[in-house]
């Protein structure tokens, strides 16, 4: 039996799903832009950076920082965990961010940003607390994503 296997047998979500992540978070400490990752194993970073910078900051935190830089393979991951719900969240908050298609490079990000209007920022935050009440069983998803893909997490 694997890590990810053990991971897997947790009884408790949470507890599970931060197994799977430890695991998983581990292997891209040699490499920062995860090409060291299975296509499995990047569509559970993708959705964990998005949840993690959404509930700490919200959507403009989430442009700030680098995570923003994967925010096309986030939206991805959403749909490929089956997240119908908060996909349509997170399209709404990624047509509104001032420049399109988003920049993918940080700084320009961050330039940008520090012009957004009181108006998005308003939106993004309407967006932030539909993205809180957690229509969708988000760990749920990702942790049967996990079980159905397991193969690919080594």
């Amino acid at each position: 039996m694997n890590d990810i296997e053990k991971a897997l047998l947790i009884e408790d979500e949470t507890k599970s799903l931060l197994a799977v992540g430890e695991i998983v978070w581990k292997k891209t400490e040699a490499s920062d832009n995860f090409e060291n990752l299975t296509e499995a194993e990047k569509t559970f970073i993708y959705v964990e950076m998005l949840e993690a910078e959404i509930n700490n900051g919200g959507f403009d935190q989430y442009f700030y920082n680098t995570s923003g830089d994967y925010y096309s393979e986030s939206l991805q991951a959403y749909k490929t965990i089956g997240a119908h719900k908060t996909v349509k969240i997170i399209e709404e908050a990624f047509k509104l961010f001032p420049v399109n298609p988003i920049p993918k490079d940080n700084e320009k990000r961050q330039d940008i940003l520090e012009n957004v209007d009181e108006e998005t920022s308003k939106k993004w935050n309407a967006l932030e607390d539909k993205f809180y009440e957690y229509e969708e069983n988000i760990g749920g998803l990702l942790l049967e994503f996990v079980k159905k893909n397991k193969s690919e997490f080594k």
